[in-house]
């Protein structure tokens, strides 16, 4: 009976930690297709665009040092209502904003969002099912792309009905419900010891660790800014409307979720998914850029495909550099530093560079910086201790 109970209680807080982590990922979708056309819509030209999206990731490195320093001393449950209280501050602070300055407030507290969900969440759920390995990971992923999907898609049909605003108010309700929610958590994930200044030094780490960092960044720094700003606005100009972007990435989520979990299942190796990913990231990147205006969506959820391929490769080394660490949460944020400032440098040029030379060498660069991220994660996967 204590065994059934203890289950029953662990299945209850995984409830509720997927329901967090549906309407985080949910709020990801709406603010990654609205962000950047709403700010456009106000007034605000491309070049400030960028500068205004290189505050998230300088949020990100100061806020997600300190959530995994929390989560790994005082539990993560504290992280998951920070978390839930910046969804709702997000969206109010979008909806007031009309400067550049108001929408940089935004991009700081939308990254202190996903720095705190990314905190503890994967530490949770390595410590609520430690048995089933990587591809819990993989898992966790392959579901909140598909919540990704369900908030792009509502931010089509919520526009249609209420303009830009409509979208903003529904994630303060849902942000709302998600803070009750994470109050009623238990903590899932604690580290055994207390956090050290010592614990967030790069220095004296192993070599898996620096280059599981180096591929981090090389992988990230492109693809982040490219998701989240380039992409959004290389449609617009193209002539697609909000309701279709929303479509667009809608399917790009559903299907990158798909076929993530198809592939974590069926444990697809490392070179397989590093090959096969790559080369349809990049099929599908080179037909946005150069296919006829009515082929650019066929090509971008060709993109999703490969996509998943390299989510593999990401969950996989993130799980290898931090699977015998008692410290989870704090050494996978010290990982993601450099990363974090590379978008954040790569997000103020990526506005210049579009003003100046257009959007094609900036995919030109996705696509190489891609290939070599697959390159880096098969030595990885390949390497001893």
């Amino acid at each position: 009976m204590a065994i059934k109970n203890v289950a029953f209680a662990r299945e209850s807080m995984l409830r509720r930690l997927y329901t967090i982590n549906f309407i985080d990922a949910f709020i990801a979708g709406v603010t990654t297709v609205l962000i950047p056309l709403l700010m456009l819509e106000r007034g605000i030209d491309v070049v400030t665009i960028g500068l205004v999206f290189a505050a998230a990731p300088l949020a990100k490195i100061v806020i997600r040092l300190a959530g995994a320093a929390i989560a790994d001393s005082l539990g993560d449950r504290i992280i998951y209502v920070a978390s839930s209280v910046s969804d709702f501050l997000l969206s109010i602070t979008y909806l007031v904003s009309s400067t550049a300055t108001g929408f940089a407030a935004g991009k700081l507290l939308d990254g202190a969002r996903e720095s705190l969900i990314w905190s503890a969440i994967r530490p949770s759920l390595m410590a609520a099912a430690p048995e089933k390995r990587h591809f819990i990971l993989a898992d966790l992923l392959s579901g909140r792309l598909v919540y990704n999907a369900f908030g792009s898609l509502a931010v089509g049909i919520l526009f249609v009905f209420g303009g830009y605003d409509l979208p903003l108010l529904a994630i303060a309700v849902l942000s709302i419900y998600a803070v009750f929610s994470s109050l009623r958590m238990k903590n899932i994930h604690k580290a055994e010891t207390h956090v050290r200044a010592s614990d967030f030094s790069p220095f004296g780490r192993s070599q898996r660790f620096y280059e599981t960092a180096g591929a981090f960044t090389i992988g990230s720094i492109l693809y982040v800014v490219s998701v989240y700003m380039v992409l959004p606005l290389y449609f617009y100009m193209k002539g697609f409307s909000l309701g279709e972007i929303g479509l667009f990435y809608a399917g790009y989520y559903l299907i990158n979720g798909s076929v993530l979990h198809i592939i974590s299942r069926h444990k697809v190796g490392t070179m397989i998914a590093a090959v096969a990913g790559t080369a349809t990231y990049c099929l599908g990147l080179s037909g946005v850029v150069l296919a006829p205006h009515a082929l650019i969506p066929v090509f971008f959820l060709i993109m999703a495909s490969g996509d998943a391929g390299l989510a593999i490769l990401w969950e996989e080394i993130n799980y290898s550099v931090t699977k015998s660490s008692r410290k989870r949460a704090t050494d996978l944020a010290v990982i993601l530093i450099p990363s974090q400032i590379g978008v954040m440098i790569a997000s103020g040029a990526a506005g210049i560079a579009i003003a100046t030379i257009g959007f094609a060498p900036i995919f030109a660069l996705l696509a190489l910086s891609e290939i070599i991220f697959s390159a880096w994660c098969v030595r990885l996967s390949r390497m001893k201790g």
